[in-house]
């Protein structure tokens, strides 16, 4: 019954794109009612993109039709984005390199039952010509510039060049078996993109032909962990590796990746936790934005090499929150983000695969993986043990439970596959959906620019043109209240810090020379900055409290010695205890003082900007009536917590030293006739334990300075880059959003000025088509319903 109402879906899906695609024809065919692209007028619709919706509609019909749900995978070229794919798939289909590999989208799918890999190259025609070129731009060389190309400095590239001129490398085949074939596949066609680029012989990329999902190389194999995986209706997962948006720095790649992005069913990003918020991947997440804002329910987000860890670094649940916030601004939520190690997932998968399948692991010599699996599985004498299957298949095991794979690959890959049919039919809704709400918003400020007199219209522009200009004058005047926030900023918080740090201070000085907080202290302490400021800092001396009344027996000196570890950490435990509730209470006062400016001076920047906005605003939307539906705001920004790692501290704090003792002892000692009693000296060698508190307490203000000089760094690139960036993408889309309905009102302008069978021809194609779109938007509506509430069936559509 599932099956049959799945099937009934689909086919009503495919009508509805079908009708979208012509709908989108019937734009393409009128030369009237959607105009080329125009550097100099921006418009919300133009021929190019429409042409890109109709190509984005033909990939999901093709999905729809074999219910192929399709998981872009994306990441920069050191993030493991090919280690994550083999991990999935349960064994080494894509090569691991350095360098960048992936020229072309590469499809891998998941094939019941296909244990060797099998890639399939349907358009090899373009990559041959390219070879053809090639062959002979080199043989028109001499030898001198032949050797002088950037591929010829390296031996692989030498190799290449000697292979194609030879005729070693004369065509790609339509069909590659196994991990060699594939890999030599993979390797030829970057090889043949890197010498076509401008640095080398500067031809014609083949990339540009490969337009459609049905063109690129597919690789068919059983990914391991589905292999007894139910569905609820037949349906395909397949992973697409596309290009990273560093890879090579070629620009045709980053077309190549957002059409890609553009077409997925759902996206898969891989970020490097040692390199978080760095360049690269923010460029991946800026490459996902757009994407994201219409299937943010079927993004997800890999944090790879988390295994490169240490006891200072943050956790998993750290790493989560850190992510969403702080670098998808609490747009992604911490359920969709996964902390793993690519690496050792793929090893672990891999030899677990292959016990399964053969019952035993292959000879180091003919797979080179063994050596990593072993020496990280087994440690560094891993040759003795490889054989011995039933510990290897436990290390594996182990292996994989440290890879925090099995969460992500159970969650969304293994769902993902469940439910594949429902992913793509819901996919395909969401494009449909935001493509009827986009030709809607054109054609109708298109209608009413025709039915408003020539003058008015112009009126309107000339007043749009004015309120673009303002925005301008806004822009500049919110830089320059920036600039006056950034200096009260910094004099705000020197103060802020200054006195924090003399208050902590000064409790410390009290703790480590008299093993107690005095209150004669605190409340001398307090006098003097009532008296000297009665603003932050009287805030934070009032919410200070004693935390224990009981002494901590410290020795004035600094040096305090324990005979026994035992004693040493107990007597730490109470320092760090004091310390802790001493430093927490000061800690957080200075952040609330930062979080309050920072509000504060947001809440000021943005109100100026709302206040000469809004009115500016409101005009456009009383002229352009209900297709107005702008809506920016700023994005938060949250400020990092200071901490002092106090575990660092207490460790580093005890010094453990063989000492030499004399000591005395009574023996009983026959002396010829007499047994005498008397006293001997012996020297023992006993560990002492050595806790110097006077630079405990430096190092904990030390470290206080070194957590507030990067709150002050922090803070410094918020306001010269965060900030600025903030205020400028604010002000571009506020702009670019006018500017395309001046390009739209503009294009009313060219309308009115055809003649009046034209003009009237062209009102009435466009009264059809916004009719056609609102019943077609209309049919969509029920079947997103239901899928969005529980789809046909009752069954969930979320992959988490």
């Amino acid at each position: 019954m599932f099956k049959d109402t799945v099937s009934a879906v689909r086919d009503e899906v495919i009508r509805l794109l079908s009708q979208q695609r012509n709908i989108i024809s019937d734009l393409l065919e009128s030369e009237d009612m959607v105009m080329e692209r125009d550097e100099q007028q921006e418009r919300s619709l133009d021929r190019p993109l429409a042409e890109m919706w109709n190509a984005a509609l033909a990939e999901e019909l093709t999905k729809v039709h074999d219910l192929e749900m399709t998981l872009a995978v994306v990441g920069t070229m050191k993030a493991g984005k090919s280690t994550t794919i083999n991990a999935i798939v349960g064994r080494e289909v894509l090569p691991n390199r350095n360098r960048p590999m992936t020229t072309l989208p590469t499809m891998i799918r998941h094939q019941p039952g296909q244990e060797t890999p099998v890639l399939r190259f349907p358009k090899p025609q373009p990559f041959n010509q390219a070879i053809r070129e090639i062959r002979s731009a080199l043989r028109d060389m001499d030898e001198e510039a032949l050797s002088s190309l950037p591929v010829n400095a390296s031996d692989d590239g030498r190799t290449l060049v000697q292979d194609i001129l030879s005729g070693h490398i004369h065509e790609l085949d339509s069909a590659y078996h196994g991990t060699e074939g594939i890999y030599d596949f993979l390797k030829t066609l970057n090889d043949i993109s890197r010498l076509c680029d401008s640095k080398n012989l500067d031809l014609p990329s083949p990339l540009t032909e490969y337009t459609s999902l049905l063109e690129l190389p597919v690789i068919d194999v059983e990914f391991f962990h589905l292999k007894h995986r139910k569905q609820q209706t037949n349906g395909r997962l397949t992973l697409i590796d596309t290009p990273g948006p560093n890879e090579a720095g070629q620009v045709h790649l980053r077309g190549i990746l957002q059409e890609q992005l553009h077409k997925a069913s759902a996206i898969l990003a891989v970020l490097d936790y040692t390199q978080l918020n760095s360049e690269a991947d923010f460029e991946v997440r800026m490459a996902i934005e757009e994407v994201a804002k219409y299937s943010r329910e079927r993004l997800f987000v890999l944090i790879n090499k988390f295994d490169q860890k240490d006891r200072n670094s943050m956790g998993a649940d750290e790493v989560r929150r850190y992510v969403s916030k702080e670098l998808f601004e609490d747009r992604l939520p911490q359920e969709h983000i996964f902390p793993v190690s690519s690496q050792l997932g793929y090893l672990a998968n891999y030899a677990l695969r292959e016990i399964a399948e053969r019952g035993c692991l292959p000879s180091p010599d003919q797979a080179e993986w063994i050596e990593d699996f072993g020496d990280r599985a087994l440690g560094s004498f891993w040759q003795e043990d490889i054989d011995d299957i039933p510990r290897v298949n436990k290390s594996a095991e182990r292996l994989w439970q440290k890879s925090d794979f099995e969460e992500p690959l159970d969650r969304v890959i293994g769902k993902a596959y469940e439910e594949a049919a429902l992913i793509v039919i819901q996919s395909a809704l969401e494009k449909m959906n935001m493509y009827d709400e986009e030709i809607l918003q054109y054609l109708k400020m298109r209608r009413g620019s025709i039915h408003i007199d020539i003058d008015s219209l112009k009126q309107i522009i000339t007043e749009l043109e004015h309120n673009i200009q303002l925005i301008q004058d806004v822009q500049e005047k919110a830089e320059a209240l920036s600039d006056s926030a950034q200096k009260e900023l910094s004099g705000t918080f020197d103060l802020v810090f200054n006195q924090g740090n003399e208050t902590l201070k000064r409790l410390i000085d009290s703790l480590f020379r008299h093993g107690k907080r005095l209150e004669s202290e605190r409340a001398k302490l307090e006098r003097k900055n009532n008296k000297k400021n009665k603003g932050y800092m009287s805030d934070i001396i009032s919410l200070f409290k004693p935390a224990q009344k009981a002494s901590i027996p410290i020795n004035e000196s600094g040096l305090n010695v324990f005979s026994n570890k035992q004693d040493a950490l107990e007597f730490l435990n109470k320092i760090q205890s004091a310390l802790v509730q001493d430093s927490s209470q000061i800690f957080k006062q200075i952040q609330s003082e930062v979080n309050r400016f920072v509000e504060s001076m947001e809440y000021k920047l943005q109100s100026e900007i709302r206040d000469k906005m809004e009115p500016v605003l409101e005009r456009a939307a009383s002229k352009l009536n209900d297709t107005f539906h702008l809506k920016i705001s700023f994005k938060q920004h949250a400020i990092k917590p200071i901490q002092i790692n106090f575990e660092s501290l207490r460790e580093d704090s005890i010094n453990v030293k063989n000492v030499e003792k004399k000591k005395t002892r009574y023996v009983r000692k026959w002396y010829t006739l007499w047994l005498r009693e008397h006293t001997e000296s012996y020297t023992v060698h006993e560990d002492e334990y050595h806790i110097d508190t006077k630079r405990m307490g430096a190092a904990v203000l030390e470290n206080l300075k070194a957590s507030q000089k990067k709150l002050q760094q922090d803070l410094d690139i918020y306001m010269n880059q965060e900030l600025s960036n903030n205020l400028a993408d604010y002000f571009n889309h506020l702009t670019s959003y006018l500017d395309k309905f001046l390009g739209n009102l503009m294009d009313g302008i060219h309308d009115k000025q055809k003649s009046e069978e034209s003009l009237g021809k062209l009102l009435s194609a466009m009264e059809s088509l916004i009719s056609v779109v609102e019943l077609h938007q209309q049919d969509i509506e029920p079947i997103m319903n239901e899928i969005l509430s529980g789809n046909p069936v009752g069954k969930e559509v979320s992959l988490v």
